[in-house]
């Protein structure tokens, strides 16, 4: 199991911790993530990292009083230790952010809101795209649709800091700008990544030559970067105000990325596949991080009304 495996295998235990509170082995994924897999001392300011301390700050605000220090006491130790790496200078960079917004407002203390504030203020100065998206590479005018939650995650805990709604309102610009370039029609899923620049670079968003098509985007409908999507959304609209202009905008937008996704699951296993969208071809495999972003995001949706049966 890769790195990135585990990181993502661990994050999506907490996300669904709420609902499998009484099973134990939480717990014991929960002591390994904090104390020999990444203990908070080593904590780096990347997406891997930030995907664990998401899952930390879950812990935190599900945690009894009696608990809560645990999980306070790895985000402040996490944080202390990475002032002299704070940017928000790409989206991966953004998305431990989210660690010095939770603590401003949590503690109060002032380094951590200028902590977070300096990383939006490198976040605004991000290349974006002809539409507003703000570029995935540093070097490249690419959309990519794990940049929704990397950012996501970092501007709703700023909504949550300040009551600013300017922060919901980006993110909502995000999802929509993204959504325009990445969505399939035909599922309503996002394909992975959209080059709006056609220049030439290392292939780490697909198979060579992944843009050169049409739409300019890649090849693949990935489980994992539209979980990204489907969580983020859901969060968004959970903690969007009714009266929010583009409420109504941002349930159909989750609805259509949930609609055909039961007829996408493995009749056995219940999964979902790494391609989604290709469930039994030769190569493909069912996929348990999308599966569980997708389970949250069809959970979240019924219970705002937004699905039925």
């Amino acid at each position: 199991m890769s790195s990135k495996t585990v990181f993502i295998s661990i994050f999506l235990v907490f996300f669904s911790y709420e609902t499998v509170k009484a099973l134990a082995w939480v717990d014991s994924v929960d002591l390994y993530a904090r104390t020999v897999f990444l203990p908070a001392k080593k904590y780096h300011w990347t997406w891997q990292s930030a995907a664990l301390l998401r899952a930390m700050m879950a812990q935190y605000e599900w945690a009894e009083e009696s608990d809560k220090e645990i999980y306070l006491d790895y985000i402040v130790t996490a944080m202390n230790n990475s002032f002299g790496r704070v940017n928000g200078k790409t989206p991966n960079a953004v998305a431990s952010g989210v660690g010095m917004a939770f603590l401003a407002r949590v503690t109060g203390e002032e380094k951590y809101r200028i902590a977070a504030k300096k990383v939006y203020e490198d976040y605004l100065k991000i290349p974006r795209t002809e539409n507003g998206g703000v570029t995935h590479k540093r070097r490249f005018r690419e959309l990519w649709d794990d940049t929704i939650f990397m950012i996501g995650v970092f501007l709703q805990e700023m909504y949550k800091l300040t009551g600013d709604e300017k922060y919901l309102d980006e993110l909502v610009l995000q999802i929509e700008a993204h959504r325009e370039k990445l969505q399939d029609e035909k599922w309503g899923l996002w394909y992975h990544g959209w080059d709006g620049d056609e220049k030439k670079r290392c292939n780490l968003c697909g198979q060579s030559g992944w843009s050169k098509n049409e739409l300019k985007r890649s090849e693949e409908i990935w489980g994992r970067g539209n979980g990204w999507v489907i969580v983020t959304l859901t969060q968004t609209l959970e903690m969007l105000p009714e009266s929010h202009p583009q409420r109504t905008k941002l349930s159909s937008y989750l609805s259509e990325m949930l609609t055909h996704l039961p007829s996408l699951q493995d009749t056995v296993s219940g999964h979902w596949f790494q391609l989604p969208v290709h469930p039994y071809d030769e190569g493909n495999y069912i996929e348990s991080s999308c599966t569980a972003m997708f389970a949250y995001g069809i959970d979240g949706a019924l219970k705002m009304g937004i699905l039925s049966g």
